[in-house]
């Protein structure tokens, strides 16, 4: 960031979309590449907001 203005591609989030497209793909209903596709997130990107979902799911639950 520069002087306020941010640069790059905006972080990718947890969002709904992506919780409906884990469930699918974790219930086996979909395959990794699909959700990627489904998410419009590269696999690096996928995998990091897999385990940040499921990070917190585990905190929750605790």
């Amino acid at each position: 960031m520069q002087n306020g203005v941010p640069f790059g591609r905006p972080k990718a989030q947890v969002t709904e979309e992506f919780k409906e497209v884990y469930d699918l793909w974790k219930a086996g209903e979909m395959t990794a590449v699909k959700a990627m596709s489904e998410l419009d997130v590269k696999k690096t990107s996928f995998y990091k907001l897999v385990k940040e979902y499921e990070n917190d799911f585990k905190k929750i639950t605790l």
